[in-house]
């Protein structure tokens, strides 16, 4: 079998040539550039030279052993094919039912394979870590491509070494990985705490980087990178860690805090307080005083909880945090944390299980009002709640208040500015939105969510590098969501890679007959828009609407790009109804201006609540844009 080293030389399969260094699939003149993920599930299956890729396999080698649903998966299958041209019957990828996957060509190596040096593992008090395919690649790849992404995405000038710090992800040596909700805690609470403190910088970084601090410093534009690792024999912890210098690689602190998982909340703090004081020196602020400790079993239910909402694309996590949540508040009704985050899984139900909106809604306040009531540290951040649901039912004065208070408070988190960013994109406010979602990015610069919203809010824009060079990131961090998937097609399409565009609409709603047909006139109306071809879409698009198929942001914007104003008004007005049934910052981006123009868009506006609330703000409609 050939090793990774050997194939990032390059390697031949069918009529194609492989460049992973590049990220470039090469026939003859012909170049595609498959998105990271896609790219590594070629490698995975490369490696195994035609036999059994198993599914598990792929979710550990690509996506780092985090469990998630088959759909990611499928997804890098579809584009792969995709870029391949490779239909049924297939002859480049066979898909072994309830197996996994086998190259079906022969991989040819540019460099012959040579004999491997023996490697001699050295002694380790814990179970030894070797980095996945992905961390390999990245470590030749990485101080090229993200450090020159950052240098034209993120510039800024570089902070004194004392004022910002990278918190690489924990390392989990306790040989549990039902242990992984605890290195998450850690370094979540850490990266929490030390935001408390006046001018620092903090990056809570979410990918494992395997390189020199120095290299991961400039990546992600810092001066300082800590490292940690949590070590666990029966209910005694140990936490380790590191803080390295990013101009010359010198470790500046290091230490220890160990204590009983029972008394876990506190080593958390003990721990946010070494770090800051060999960080910061004795002269810096003290971290703010917090209550007495939740109740020990509360509290680890609390995490268990934050851990699966923080993976609710997986099936039954959402369900299993409300549960985990509801837990700790029996335990300890006092925790307003727990409320906090159990008002946000309520909210999150519409998104992610189709749950009944007003119900759910009705839950989330009512959670909400119960914990300030028994916490009244958690009224701030609770603004984001309120903002979340007043938003839904479009009540934009009030919403824009709330969110005003949870990103105002003296510890936010990202999902604040991002809620706050998507209220004021849905009025309009696209430059607004966008500088919003940019603080969150300062807050989570390696959060997949955060990533894509902040794409997609250059794209409205029309900063189209930015917009590309975020969409990248997004997909890199594992964004598969179908917003995230619509918005990088309308993105594409836009750009004029109409190719790409139809095989991420394609992995992104499936492979019925129907989705098919609208999805093929659709891009062959786009290729060539004549009248006969516009005709044919707009019916294939009839069709996938009355089987119930097509989501509404992809019936607004396809019907508007055929010319079918009438069919996308009529789908708009679906935004009458209760929550907010696509994301209606859709009517204000470049690529809907024709649709501004019907005569029935500004009386939806005016019925959705939207020219009050310019009235109430300041902003005004100069015929196509907000001015605020």
């Amino acid at each position: 079998m050939p090793t990774r080293a050997e194939l990032d030389q390059g390697f031949d399969i069918g009529d194609w040539e492989v460049l992973p260094l590049r990220g470039v699939l090469r026939r003859g003149e012909d170049e595609v550039r498959p998105e990271p993920k896609v790219f590594e599930v070629l490698i995975a299956l490369a490696k195994r030279e035609g036999n059994l890729v198993t599914k598990d396999e792929l979710i550990e080698e690509v996506w780092e052993g985090k469990a998630f649903s088959d759909e990611p998966i499928q997804r890098c299958i579809a584009l792969l094919r995709g870029h391949f041209g490779d239909v049924k019957p297939f002859s480049y990828i066979e898909t072994l039912p309830r197996r996994g996957y086998r190259l079906m060509q022969n991989v040819r190596l540019h460099t012959p394979a040579e004999a491997e040096a023996p490697v001699v593992a050295e002694e380790s008090n814990g179970p030894a870590t070797v980095p996945g395919p992905s961390l390999l690649r990245w470590k030749v790849v990485a101080v090229i491509m993200t450090i020159g992404f950052l240098l034209t995405v993120f510039w800024r000038p570089v902070p004194d070494a004392s004022d910002s710090l990278a918190i690489l992800p924990i390392e989990n040596l306790s040989g549990d990985p039902a242990n992984a909700y605890l290195v998450d805690g850690i370094k979540n609470t850490l990266a929490h705490r030390l935001s408390e403190l006046p001018g620092f910088t903090i990056k809570n970084a979410r990918v494992r980087y395997d390189g020199e601090p120095s290299e991961v410093a400039a990546a992600l534009g810092v001066s300082n990178v800590l490292f940690g690792a949590l070590h666990m024999q029966g209910d005694q912890l140990k936490v380790t860690y590191e803080i390295a210098r990013g101009t010359d690689n010198v470790m500046v602190a290091a230490g220890e805090i160990d204590g009983n998982l029972r008394h876990f909340f506190a080593l958390q703090e003990r721990f946010a307080e070494a770090v800051r004081s060999k960080l910061a020196g004795a002269s810096a602020p003290e971290l703010l005083k917090r209550k007495a400790p939740p109740d020990s079993e509360a509290y680890d239910s609390y995490m268990r909880g934050l851990y699966a909402l923080e993976h609710r694309g997986s099936e039954q996590n959402l369900e299993s945090a409300i549960d985990l949540f509801n837990e700790s508040i029996r335990l300890d009704d006092g925790f307003g944390p727990a409320y906090l985050a159990l008002a946000t899984a309520y909210a999150l139900l519409p998104d992610y299980r189709h749950a009944d909106i007003e119900g759910s809604h009705r839950l989330a306040i009512e959670t909400i009002e119960r914990g300030v009531e028994r916490d009244a540290s958690i009224e701030a951040p609770a603004g984001a709640i309120y903002g979340f649901v007043y938003h839904q039912q479009k009540r934009w004065l009030e919403s824009e208040a709330a969110h005003r208070r949870a990103v105002e408070a003296k510890v936010v988190d990202s999902n604040a500015f991002n809620w706050y960013s998507r209220m004021l994109a849905s009025v309009g406010r696209l430059e607004d939105s966008l500088q919003m979602v940019l603080d969150a990015g300062k807050i989570d610069p390696d959060s997949a969510v955060v990533n894509n919203r902040i794409a997609v809010a250059y794209s409205w824009v029309g900063e189209t590098d930015k917009a590309m060079a975020y969409f990248r990131r997004a997909n890199e961090l594992g964004a598969d969501g179908p917003t995230h998937l619509w918005s990088y097609a309308l993105f594409l399409a836009r750009i004029g890679d109409l190719a790409q565009a139809k095989q991420v609409i394609e992995a992104s709603v499936g492979g019925t007959v129907v989705a098919s047909e609208w999805i093929d006139t659709v891009f062959a109306a786009l290729g060539d828009p004549s009248d006969s071809n516009r005709a044919a879409a707009v019916a294939a698009l009839d069709a996938a609407d009355a089987e119930g198929i097509l989501a509404p942001a992809l019936s607004v914007a396809a019907r508007t790009m055929m010319g079918d104003l009438d069919g996308a008004m009529g789908v708009a007005e679906l935004l009458m109804l209760p929550g907010e049934i696509f994301e209606m910052d859709l009517l204000f981006i470049p690529d809907m201006k024709a649709l501004r123009g019907h005569p029935g868009f500004m009386s939806l506006l005016e019925r959705l609540g939207i020219v009050a609330y310019w009235d109430a703000a300041g902003c005004r409609w100069n015929g196509d844009v907000v001015d605020c």
